[in-house]
């Protein structure tokens, strides 16, 4: 379900709410290359930052083929992995003198997670004959629509994906659009999931003792 609001932007700004009307950082908005003023292919040493526990940024979106930097900027040492089909990977105890590298060669969502921080969760979208942008704080994303199909009226597809609807694309929900696009705020029917509060496994317990 989608609903839209007028915008005269040139360079078109998309708002991604949740039911509740919420803007919704994070999620990933993808449209065909064809579509844009400027495409881009494979990226060469993407940054996904450690820091507070945390991956920085928490989703990313990268062209097929593009490799992946992995620094950790905390103080103490992480182990970062993924079971996810796309690209399982693992990234044994590191600290911050170190800046491991993973390619991702296969389209899909890669979930990220840390061995020892159970609450470290990131995720990595990846696509080949999609480019995609990832909305801020505000739920906005800017993209630059090609000119021509503008004036020739044509329809753009829209695929708007976020870590609510699961961790497989195929759950991104679909808008179309009728250029010139005058419409820039869209609806997706999610919500936060309700907030489990979980016990620190042992082997974190036991790396925050050691002050790892």
């Amino acid at each position: 379900m989608a609903c839209f609001v007028t915008s005269l932007a040139k360079a078109q700004v998309f708002r991604i709410l949740d039911k509740n009307g919420n803007p919704i950082n994070s999620a990933v908005v993808l449209i065909s290359k064809a579509a844009l003023v400027e495409a881009h292919g494979a990226q060469g040493d993407v940054v996904i930052d450690q820091v507070d526990k945390q991956f920085v940024p928490k989703v990313s979106s990268i062209q097929q083929g593009s490799t992946v930097v992995f620094p950790n900027s905390d103080n103490i040492r992480h182990h970062v992995y993924s079971f996810s089909e796309a690209k399982p990977f693992e990234l044994k105890l590191y600290s911050d003198q170190e800046r491991p590298k993973v390619t991702f060669d296969k389209s899909g969502v890669v979930t990220l997670g840390c061995n020892i921080h159970d609450g470290m969760i990131g995720y990595v979208v990846i696509n080949d004959e999609l480019q995609g942008f990832v909305t801020d704080e505000s739920g906005q994303v800017s993209i630059d629509i090609n000119n021509a199909l503008s004036e020739q009226s044509q329809a753009i597809t829209l695929r708007v994906w976020h870590p609510w609807m699961g961790d497989n694309l195929d759950a991104a929900e679909l808008i179309e659009l009728r250029l010139p696009v005058q419409e820039s705020d869209i609806m997706l029917d999610v919500a936060p999931p309700a907030q489990e509060k979980k016990e620190k496994s042992r082997l974190e317990k036991r790396f925050n003792r050691l002050g790892a």
